[in-house]
């Protein structure tokens, strides 16, 4: 054989040490879909890549595969990264796959329908074994991201209807590799601490967004954990697993505020109708009382009246002011429970003490009780009966201690 002619072999070799020196072809980015997906019983996978006018045959060898966390199949969008290489057997030319992550929408909802189904098998998404909310938390979690709408959301409406209680902010990441994992440590820091609910909430997105809270991991902490949780993910029609094992779920920042507490105005105006009606009846059972006990005494008066007429008109005069001071003491002894029950009633009322002109001081979301608490320039807020007042300290002058 001629030295300048080359053997199929040689031809191939040469071909693949070009490719393999090429600085744009040793490791390359590519998407596109799946076709023709095989998994080796060798562990290897044997796939095309392709997209409307073209293909490329792609292997991805068993310690590469092994990696992946995804259920691929054909018809899925993927982005692979690699190096082309030829199979130098018969010179074809393939990508040999390194990484592959999927795109789009698919496979997440394969996962998440598989994982929900995994779940509901073992009863761990049992509405029956959910916790019910408290209606009005003293103190509150709030698992969310420290600058995000979703903070400011929840604290507004949640501040509007129960100024009384703490939130406390537990600062996560809302996305992205590691926040499931970020998420259960937050929680297992906390679950001893005195808490009445926990809630974790962000603003929507993409299922690929979203991901994170679809992790087993944390779906079964949420499932057993012992404080009652809420989870508000963002999604108006579709859910997470996250938000199906917490015991309730809200659509919305917004939403996870208006259940995470009653209105306490409102309760107070119930009440308060409510005492006012009790009063009422109350009253208005005294006065039926009191003439049944009038026209009781007179029949009975009048009885007697007649029975002894041969009796002096003295005699009668005297038993007349006998019992005129009967009813009296009787018809004061019933105004005095009245007024006692009135009493005890009105100082239940928790406007009370506002409407006297006190106010409660909150400073940073806590009630302050003591002035060395505050400095000059803070924020502070004046919870009264009228409603709220947010100003500035410009001066404090503490009180000194009396000799």
């Amino acid at each position: 054989m001629p030295e300048n002619r080359l053997s199929v072999s040689k031809l191939n070799l040469l071909i693949s040490q070009e490719l393999s020196l090429s600085p744009f072809l040793r490791k390359v980015e590519v998407e596109g879909e799946l076709a023709r997906f095989v998994r080796h019983s060798s562990g290897h996978l044997y796939f095309t890549l392709k997209d409307d006018f073209s293909s490329i045959d792609c292997t991805m060898f068993r310690s590469d595969a092994q990696r992946l966390t995804e259920p691929f199949e054909e018809g899925d969008r993927v982005a692979l990264s690699g190096r082309v290489s030829i199979y130098e057997k018969n010179a074809r030319l393939q990508l040999y796959v390194r990484t592959m992550h999927p795109l789009g929408e698919g496979i997440y909802l394969r996962q998440f329908a598989l994982l929900k189904e995994k779940l509901e098998a073992e009863g761990l998404l049992d509405p029956l074994r959910k916790k019910s909310l408290p209606l009005f938390p003293e103190r509150v979690a709030l698992l969310t991201s420290e600058t995000g709408a979703a903070k400011s959301d929840f604290l507004k409406v949640f501040r509007s209807r129960n100024p009384l209680a703490e939130v406390e902010l537990y600062p996560i990441p809302l996305q992205g590799d590691g926040t499931a994992m970020a998420i259960m440590d937050v929680l297992q820091s906390i679950r001893e601490e005195p808490l009445d609910l926990v809630v974790i909430t962000r603003g929507g997105g993409s299922y690929e967004d979203l991901r994170e809270f679809n992790d087993e991991a944390l779906a079964r902490l949420l499932a057993e954990y012992p404080l009652p949780t809420l989870c508000a993910i963002g999604h108006e029609i579709d859910f997470t697993i996250a938000e199906f094992a917490a015991d309730a779920r809200g659509a919305t920042p917004t939403e996870a505020a208006q259940l995470s507490t009653s209105d306490i105005y409102a309760a107070i105006e119930r009440v308060g109708m409510s005492l006012r009606a009790s009063l009422r009846r109350s009253y208005e059972h005294l006065l039926h009382q009191q003439e049944k006990l009038r026209f009781d005494i007179l029949e009975n008066l009048k009885f007697s009246f007649l029975r002894r007429s041969a009796q002096t008109s003295q005699r009668a005069a005297e038993l007349n002011e006998s019992t005129r001071r009967i009813l009296q003491h009787r018809l004061q002894s019933e105004q005095k429970s009245l007024m006692m029950s009135a009493s005890h009633l009105e100082a239940l009322n928790p406007l009370r003490i506002l409407s006297r002109g006190y106010s409660l001081l909150r400073h940073e979301g806590c009630v302050v009780k003591d002035l060395a608490a505050l400095h000059i320039g803070d924020q502070i807020e004046n919870i009264t009966s009228a409603g709220r007042i947010v100003s500035k300290i410009e001066e404090i002058e503490r009180q000194l201690p009396t000799t």
